[in-house]
Protein backbone atom coordinates (compact mmCIF):
# COMPACT_ATOMS: atom_id res chain seq x y z
CA UNK A 1 0.00 0.00 0.00
CA UNK A 2 1.44 3.31 -0.82
CA UNK A 3 2.81 5.52 2.21
CA UNK A 4 0.54 8.30 1.39
CA UNK A 5 -2.66 6.21 1.70
CA UNK A 6 -2.05 6.32 5.62
CA UNK A 7 -0.69 9.81 5.83
CA UNK A 8 -3.52 12.18 8.08
CA UNK A 9 -3.52 15.48 7.05
CA UNK A 10 -5.79 16.74 9.15
CA UNK A 11 -8.83 14.75 10.93
CA UNK A 12 -11.07 16.32 13.54
CA UNK A 13 -10.94 19.67 14.64
CA UNK A 14 -12.97 21.37 17.48
CA UNK A 15 -14.01 24.61 16.71
CA UNK A 16 -17.16 26.54 18.23
CA UNK A 17 -20.45 27.40 15.43
CA UNK A 18 -21.43 31.12 15.02
CA UNK A 19 -23.58 31.69 17.68
CA UNK A 20 -27.01 31.66 15.28
CA UNK A 21 -28.72 28.95 17.72
CA UNK A 22 -28.68 31.06 21.24
CA UNK A 23 -26.28 30.75 24.10
CA UNK A 24 -26.22 27.25 25.05
CA UNK A 25 -24.99 26.20 21.38
CA UNK A 26 -22.13 23.55 21.82
CA UNK A 27 -18.73 23.56 20.26
CA UNK A 28 -18.77 21.57 17.08
CA UNK A 29 -16.92 19.17 15.17
CA UNK A 30 -15.95 19.33 11.65
CA UNK A 31 -14.61 16.58 9.27
CA UNK A 32 -12.25 18.49 7.23
CA UNK A 33 -10.25 16.76 4.27
CA UNK A 34 -7.96 14.10 5.06
CA UNK A 35 -6.21 11.08 3.47
CA UNK A 36 -6.49 8.21 5.04
CA UNK A 37 -6.89 4.21 4.34
CA UNK A 38 -10.02 2.28 3.82
CA UNK A 39 -9.56 -1.55 2.65
CA UNK A 40 -10.73 -2.78 5.72
CA UNK A 41 -12.81 -0.12 7.01
CA UNK A 42 -16.68 -0.70 6.87
CA UNK A 43 -17.56 1.80 4.17
CA UNK A 44 -21.11 2.21 5.49
CA UNK A 45 -20.55 3.63 8.84
CA UNK A 46 -22.83 6.67 9.47
CA UNK A 47 -21.36 9.92 8.80
CA UNK A 48 -21.10 11.35 12.17
CA UNK A 49 -20.45 14.74 11.57
CA UNK A 50 -24.03 15.35 10.15
CA UNK A 51 -25.45 17.57 13.13
CA UNK A 52 -28.98 18.51 13.39
CA UNK A 53 -30.75 20.59 16.05
CA UNK A 54 -33.26 18.39 18.26
CA UNK A 55 -36.56 19.45 18.20
CA UNK A 56 -35.87 21.23 21.54
CA UNK A 57 -33.44 23.42 19.59
CA UNK A 58 -30.54 22.18 20.70
CA UNK A 59 -28.01 20.89 18.79
CA UNK A 60 -27.15 16.78 18.64
CA UNK A 61 -26.47 14.14 17.25
CA UNK A 62 -28.97 12.53 14.94
CA UNK A 63 -29.23 10.28 12.04
CA UNK A 64 -29.79 12.32 8.96
CA UNK A 65 -31.66 11.44 5.72
CA UNK A 66 -28.46 9.92 3.87
CA UNK A 67 -26.60 8.11 6.97
CA UNK A 68 -25.25 4.34 6.19
CA UNK A 69 -24.76 5.54 2.46
CA UNK A 70 -21.11 5.82 0.65
CA UNK A 71 -20.51 8.12 -2.48
CA UNK A 72 -17.25 7.89 -4.71
CA UNK A 73 -16.40 10.99 -5.90
CA UNK A 74 -13.79 10.93 -9.19
CA UNK A 75 -15.50 14.54 -10.06
CA UNK A 76 -12.87 16.57 -10.92
CA UNK A 77 -15.07 20.14 -11.69
CA UNK A 78 -17.04 22.33 -9.06
CA UNK A 79 -20.06 20.45 -10.31
CA UNK A 80 -19.09 17.42 -8.64
CA UNK A 81 -17.61 18.68 -5.90
CA UNK A 82 -20.71 20.83 -5.42
CA UNK A 83 -23.05 17.64 -5.39
CA UNK A 84 -20.84 15.47 -3.37
CA UNK A 85 -20.90 18.70 -0.32
CA UNK A 86 -25.05 18.58 -0.48
CA UNK A 87 -25.04 14.20 -0.79
CA UNK A 88 -22.54 14.74 2.69
CA UNK A 89 -24.86 17.83 3.95
CA UNK A 90 -27.27 15.20 4.74
CA UNK A 91 -25.14 12.68 5.97
CA UNK A 92 -23.69 10.74 3.56
CA UNK A 93 -19.93 9.47 3.71
CA UNK A 94 -18.32 11.16 0.38
CA UNK A 95 -14.94 10.04 -0.45
CA UNK A 96 -13.17 12.25 -2.63
CA UNK A 97 -10.96 9.84 -4.73
CA UNK A 98 -7.76 11.56 -6.08
CA UNK A 99 -5.05 9.50 -8.32
CA UNK A 100 -1.48 9.12 -6.88
CA UNK A 101 -0.46 12.19 -9.59
CA UNK A 102 -3.00 14.68 -9.03
CA UNK A 103 -2.99 17.96 -6.93
CA UNK A 104 -5.76 17.84 -3.86
CA UNK A 105 -7.59 20.82 -5.40
CA UNK A 106 -8.07 23.02 -2.29
CA UNK A 107 -8.22 26.72 -3.42
CA UNK A 108 -11.58 28.63 -3.92
CA UNK A 109 -14.89 26.78 -3.52
CA UNK A 110 -12.93 23.41 -2.78
CA UNK A 111 -12.94 25.21 0.47
CA UNK A 112 -16.54 25.14 1.09
CA UNK A 113 -17.45 22.19 -0.91
CA UNK A 114 -15.26 19.74 0.36
CA UNK A 115 -16.74 19.86 3.83
CA UNK A 116 -17.19 16.76 5.41
CA UNK A 117 -15.54 14.86 2.91
CA UNK A 118 -12.75 11.98 3.14
CA UNK A 119 -9.94 11.64 0.57
CA UNK A 120 -8.27 8.65 -0.93
CA UNK A 121 -5.33 8.61 -3.13
CA UNK A 122 -5.40 5.81 -5.30
CA UNK A 123 -3.58 4.40 -8.58
CA UNK A 124 -6.54 5.27 -11.59
CA UNK A 125 -5.46 4.57 -14.39
CA UNK A 126 -7.03 1.74 -14.25
CA UNK A 127 -8.77 -0.47 -12.08
CA UNK A 128 -6.62 -1.77 -9.77
CA UNK A 129 -8.18 -4.08 -6.52
CA UNK A 130 -8.46 -1.49 -3.98
CA UNK A 131 -10.84 0.90 -6.86
CA UNK A 132 -12.59 -2.87 -7.28
CA UNK A 133 -13.26 -2.90 -3.44
CA UNK A 134 -14.62 0.50 -3.04
CA UNK A 135 -16.93 -0.11 -6.22
CA UNK A 136 -18.09 -3.14 -4.30
CA UNK A 137 -18.87 -1.49 -1.40
CA UNK A 138 -19.95 2.34 -2.38
CA UNK A 139 -23.55 3.05 -3.10
CA UNK A 140 -23.26 5.85 -5.78
CA UNK A 141 -19.91 6.53 -7.99
CA UNK A 142 -19.92 10.49 -8.89
CA UNK A 143 -17.79 11.08 -11.62
CA UNK A 144 -16.93 13.99 -14.57
CA UNK A 145 -15.68 12.18 -17.17
CA UNK A 146 -15.59 13.06 -21.00
CA UNK A 147 -17.60 10.47 -22.48
CA UNK A 148 -14.52 9.68 -24.71
CA UNK A 149 -11.84 9.94 -21.92
CA UNK A 150 -9.81 6.55 -21.07
CA UNK A 151 -11.26 7.32 -17.56
CA UNK A 152 -14.82 5.82 -18.38
CA UNK A 153 -13.32 2.47 -18.55
CA UNK A 154 -13.05 2.50 -14.73
CA UNK A 155 -17.14 2.82 -14.83
CA UNK A 156 -18.09 0.19 -17.48
CA UNK A 157 -21.86 -0.18 -17.04
CA UNK A 158 -21.30 -3.98 -17.34
CA UNK A 159 -18.45 -4.11 -15.33
CA UNK A 160 -20.04 -2.26 -12.45
CA UNK A 161 -23.50 -4.04 -12.46
CA UNK A 162 -21.25 -7.15 -12.53
CA UNK A 163 -19.45 -5.91 -9.50
CA UNK A 164 -22.08 -4.17 -8.05
CA UNK A 165 -25.62 -4.00 -9.25
CA UNK A 166 -26.67 -1.97 -6.49
CA UNK A 167 -24.66 0.89 -7.48
CA UNK A 168 -25.96 4.29 -8.37
CA UNK A 169 -23.72 5.53 -10.86
CA UNK A 170 -24.15 9.54 -11.83
CA UNK A 171 -22.08 11.18 -14.88
CA UNK A 172 -22.04 14.66 -14.62
CA UNK A 173 -20.69 16.14 -18.67
CA UNK A 174 -20.42 19.37 -20.10
CA UNK A 175 -22.90 19.09 -23.12
CA UNK A 176 -24.59 15.31 -22.47
CA UNK A 177 -22.92 11.97 -23.45
CA UNK A 178 -24.16 12.03 -27.02
CA UNK A 179 -23.82 14.89 -30.33
CA UNK A 180 -20.72 16.62 -32.06
CA UNK A 181 -20.31 18.41 -28.75
CA UNK A 182 -19.74 15.74 -26.07
CA UNK A 183 -16.13 15.81 -25.37
CA UNK A 184 -16.18 19.47 -25.07
CA UNK A 185 -14.50 21.24 -21.84
CA UNK A 186 -16.87 21.91 -19.15
CA UNK A 187 -15.85 25.10 -19.14
CA UNK A 188 -19.29 27.38 -17.46
CA UNK A 189 -18.76 30.83 -19.97
CA UNK A 190 -18.55 28.55 -23.00
CA UNK A 191 -21.50 26.57 -22.18
CA UNK A 192 -23.21 29.83 -21.24
CA UNK A 193 -22.02 31.29 -24.86
CA UNK A 194 -23.11 28.70 -26.51
CA UNK A 195 -26.76 28.23 -24.72
CA UNK A 196 -27.43 31.92 -25.19
CA UNK A 197 -27.49 33.07 -21.53
CA UNK A 198 -25.05 35.17 -22.17
CA UNK A 199 -27.15 37.17 -25.19
CA UNK A 200 -29.84 37.71 -23.03
CA UNK A 201 -28.29 39.49 -20.10
CA UNK A 202 -28.55 43.15 -20.39
CA UNK A 203 -25.62 45.43 -20.70
CA UNK A 204 -24.42 49.35 -21.22
CA UNK A 205 -23.14 47.75 -24.20
CA UNK A 206 -24.89 46.05 -27.34
CA UNK A 207 -23.82 42.01 -27.45
CA UNK A 208 -23.41 39.48 -25.16
CA UNK A 209 -22.73 40.34 -21.61
CA UNK A 210 -20.12 38.03 -18.98
CA UNK A 211 -22.22 36.46 -16.17
CA UNK A 212 -19.70 36.04 -13.33
CA UNK A 213 -21.78 32.90 -11.47
CA UNK A 214 -21.05 29.38 -12.49
CA UNK A 215 -24.67 29.01 -13.03
CA UNK A 216 -24.45 25.74 -15.78
CA UNK A 217 -22.55 24.05 -13.10
CA UNK A 218 -24.57 24.93 -10.30
CA UNK A 219 -27.61 23.84 -12.31
CA UNK A 220 -25.64 20.74 -12.89
CA UNK A 221 -25.00 20.19 -9.25
CA UNK A 222 -28.55 20.67 -8.50
CA UNK A 223 -29.77 18.38 -10.90
CA UNK A 224 -27.01 15.26 -9.92
CA UNK A 225 -27.85 15.62 -6.25
CA UNK A 226 -31.64 15.19 -7.11
CA UNK A 227 -31.09 12.49 -9.47
CA UNK A 228 -29.08 10.84 -6.87
CA UNK A 229 -31.66 10.53 -4.42
CA UNK A 230 -34.16 9.89 -6.69
CA UNK A 231 -32.14 7.09 -7.96
CA UNK A 232 -31.42 5.73 -4.18
CA UNK A 233 -35.58 6.27 -3.26
CA UNK A 234 -36.18 3.91 -6.77
CA UNK A 235 -33.53 1.17 -5.40
CA UNK A 236 -35.26 0.78 -2.42
CA UNK A 237 -38.14 -1.04 -4.48
CA UNK A 238 -36.16 -2.43 -7.12
CA UNK A 239 -33.27 -3.34 -5.54
CA UNK A 240 -31.19 -2.22 -8.28
CA UNK A 241 -29.34 1.02 -9.12
CA UNK A 242 -29.01 2.93 -12.56
CA UNK A 243 -27.07 5.24 -14.51
CA UNK A 244 -27.86 9.33 -14.02
CA UNK A 245 -26.64 11.28 -16.37
CA UNK A 246 -26.47 15.58 -16.28
CA UNK A 247 -24.62 18.19 -17.90
CA UNK A 248 -23.82 21.27 -17.73
CA UNK A 249 -25.75 22.02 -20.58
CA UNK A 250 -28.88 21.30 -18.96
CA UNK A 251 -27.56 23.22 -15.73
CA UNK A 252 -27.48 26.12 -18.25
CA UNK A 253 -31.04 25.62 -19.23
CA UNK A 254 -32.86 25.89 -15.77
CA UNK A 255 -31.63 29.54 -16.21
CA UNK A 256 -32.90 29.90 -19.49
CA UNK A 257 -35.17 32.53 -19.76
CA UNK A 258 -36.60 31.89 -23.50
CA UNK A 259 -39.93 30.42 -23.85
CA UNK A 260 -41.39 30.15 -27.63
CA UNK A 261 -44.44 29.48 -28.23
CA UNK A 262 -47.34 30.27 -30.90
CA UNK A 263 -49.38 32.01 -28.66
CA UNK A 264 -46.95 33.74 -26.64
CA UNK A 265 -46.22 37.40 -27.20
CA UNK A 266 -42.66 38.15 -27.51
CA UNK A 267 -41.28 40.94 -25.11
CA UNK A 268 -37.54 41.24 -23.62
CA UNK A 269 -36.19 39.36 -20.68
CA UNK A 270 -34.84 42.10 -19.10
CA UNK A 271 -33.95 45.65 -20.84
CA UNK A 272 -31.48 47.49 -18.06
CA UNK A 273 -28.83 46.35 -16.29
CA UNK A 274 -30.68 47.68 -13.18
CA UNK A 275 -33.26 45.57 -13.34
CA UNK A 276 -36.17 43.94 -15.61
CA UNK A 277 -38.82 47.37 -15.23
CA UNK A 278 -38.25 50.70 -14.21
CA UNK A 279 -40.07 50.41 -10.68
CA UNK A 280 -38.48 46.92 -10.33
CA UNK A 281 -34.58 48.14 -10.16
CA UNK A 282 -31.89 49.32 -7.83
CA UNK A 283 -31.14 52.85 -7.76
CA UNK A 284 -28.25 55.39 -5.75
CA UNK A 285 -29.57 57.05 -2.33
CA UNK A 286 -27.82 60.41 -1.01
CA UNK A 287 -25.34 58.33 1.33
CA UNK A 288 -24.35 56.12 -1.13
CA UNK A 289 -26.28 53.34 -0.32
CA UNK A 290 -28.11 51.74 -3.15
CA UNK A 291 -31.90 50.60 -2.43
CA UNK A 292 -34.06 47.98 -4.62
CA UNK A 293 -37.41 48.43 -5.52
CA UNK A 294 -39.79 45.52 -6.03
CA UNK A 295 -43.06 47.05 -7.70
CA UNK A 296 -44.67 44.89 -10.49
CA UNK A 297 -48.55 45.46 -9.67
CA UNK A 298 -49.77 49.21 -10.59
CA UNK A 299 -51.28 49.35 -6.82
CA UNK A 300 -47.68 49.34 -5.91
CA UNK A 301 -46.16 51.22 -8.50
CA UNK A 302 -47.91 54.46 -7.95
CA UNK A 303 -47.75 53.81 -4.44
CA UNK A 304 -44.12 54.64 -4.79
CA UNK A 305 -44.66 57.01 -7.28
CA UNK A 306 -46.42 59.07 -4.68
CA UNK A 307 -43.78 58.48 -1.90
CA UNK A 308 -41.10 59.59 -4.73
CA UNK A 309 -43.26 62.49 -5.29
CA UNK A 310 -43.44 61.56 -9.15
CA UNK A 311 -46.81 60.60 -9.17
CA UNK A 312 -47.49 62.99 -11.87
CA UNK A 313 -45.27 61.26 -13.63
CA UNK A 314 -47.00 58.19 -14.46
CA UNK A 315 -50.30 60.22 -16.39
CA UNK A 316 -47.84 60.40 -19.66
CA UNK A 317 -48.88 57.18 -21.57
CA UNK A 318 -45.70 56.81 -23.16
CA UNK A 319 -44.54 55.19 -19.49
CA UNK A 320 -47.36 52.40 -19.47
CA UNK A 321 -48.68 53.34 -16.39
CA UNK A 322 -44.99 52.37 -14.97
CA UNK A 323 -45.13 48.93 -15.82
CA UNK A 324 -44.02 48.68 -19.08
CA UNK A 325 -42.68 51.89 -21.02
CA UNK A 326 -43.76 51.71 -24.80
CA UNK A 327 -40.31 52.60 -26.03
CA UNK A 328 -36.91 51.58 -25.05
CA UNK A 329 -36.28 55.46 -24.70
CA UNK A 330 -39.07 55.99 -22.39
CA UNK A 331 -38.10 53.34 -20.35
CA UNK A 332 -34.70 55.14 -20.00
CA UNK A 333 -36.65 58.21 -19.13
CA UNK A 334 -38.81 57.04 -16.66
CA UNK A 335 -35.82 55.66 -15.36
CA UNK A 336 -33.87 58.58 -14.98
CA UNK A 337 -36.79 60.32 -13.54
CA UNK A 338 -36.59 57.57 -10.69
CA UNK A 339 -33.00 57.55 -10.12
CA UNK A 340 -33.25 61.76 -9.69
CA UNK A 341 -35.86 61.55 -7.20
CA UNK A 342 -34.20 58.64 -5.25
CA UNK A 343 -30.99 60.63 -5.18
CA UNK A 344 -32.10 63.19 -3.12
CA UNK A 345 -32.57 61.27 0.46
CA UNK A 346 -30.73 58.88 2.42
CA UNK A 347 -31.58 55.06 2.65
CA UNK A 348 -32.64 55.55 5.58
CA UNK A 349 -35.28 57.88 4.82
CA UNK A 350 -36.66 56.03 2.23
CA UNK A 351 -36.69 52.65 4.57
CA UNK A 352 -39.16 54.34 6.56
CA UNK A 353 -41.35 55.98 3.54
CA UNK A 354 -41.70 53.12 1.57
CA UNK A 355 -42.29 50.60 5.06
CA UNK A 356 -44.69 53.45 6.02
CA UNK A 357 -46.44 53.08 2.66
CA UNK A 358 -46.17 49.14 2.35
CA UNK A 359 -43.90 49.23 -0.69
CA UNK A 360 -41.46 46.45 -1.54
CA UNK A 361 -37.90 47.09 -1.48
CA UNK A 362 -35.06 46.13 0.26
CA UNK A 363 -31.06 47.76 0.85
CA UNK A 364 -28.48 46.58 -1.63
CA UNK A 365 -26.44 45.25 0.18
CA UNK A 366 -22.58 43.82 0.41
CA UNK A 367 -21.84 40.44 0.53
CA UNK A 368 -19.86 40.69 3.89
CA UNK A 369 -23.06 42.33 5.27
CA UNK A 370 -25.60 39.81 3.86
CA UNK A 371 -24.14 37.00 5.90
CA UNK A 372 -24.82 39.05 9.17
CA UNK A 373 -28.23 39.92 8.47
CA UNK A 374 -30.00 38.93 11.32
CA UNK A 375 -32.67 37.11 9.18
CA UNK A 376 -29.81 34.99 7.69
CA UNK A 377 -28.61 34.15 11.46
CA UNK A 378 -31.77 33.40 12.60
CA UNK A 379 -32.40 30.61 10.11
CA UNK A 380 -28.86 29.14 10.36
CA UNK A 381 -27.86 29.80 7.14
CA UNK A 382 -24.17 30.34 7.92
CA UNK A 383 -21.52 28.24 9.66
CA UNK A 384 -17.86 28.68 10.50
CA UNK A 385 -15.85 26.13 9.69
CA UNK A 386 -12.31 25.04 10.85
CA UNK A 387 -10.13 24.97 7.39
CA UNK A 388 -7.05 22.55 7.72
CA UNK A 389 -5.04 25.36 5.93
CA UNK A 390 -6.81 28.44 6.53
CA UNK A 391 -8.68 28.18 9.65
CA UNK A 392 -12.29 29.21 10.34
CA UNK A 393 -14.03 29.44 7.50
CA UNK A 394 -17.65 31.23 7.35
CA UNK A 395 -19.46 29.82 4.32
CA UNK A 396 -23.40 28.83 3.45
CA UNK A 397 -25.36 26.08 5.85
CA UNK A 398 -26.61 23.41 4.97
CA UNK A 399 -29.38 24.85 2.74
CA UNK A 400 -32.39 22.46 2.84
CA UNK A 401 -33.60 21.17 6.62
CA UNK A 402 -34.95 18.41 7.16
CA UNK A 403 -37.36 17.83 10.31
Amino acid sequence: MHESYNQVIEKYNTKPSRNIHGPKAEARKFLTLQFLSIDNAPLREPNQFSIRKSDAGDKTHMASALDGITVLELSHSPAGAMAGMFLCDHGARVIRLLDDNAPAVRRGGYRVWDRGKACRRLDLSQATSAYEHLIRHADVVLEDFPPSSDQQALVRPDWIAALNPRLVHCSITAYGKRGPLKDEPAIDELVMARMGILETMPGYRPGPVHVVHPLPSVGAALFAAIGIAAALLAREKTGRGRVVETSLMAGSLLYQPKVTAQHLEPRPFQTHPAGSGPFYSVYACADGNWVQLGCVHLGFIQTAARVLGIAGVLDDPRYGGGQIPVSPEADLDLRARIAEAVVTQPYAHWATCFEEADVPYALARTTEEGLDDPQVQANGMVETLTDPEVGPLTQMGVPVQLS
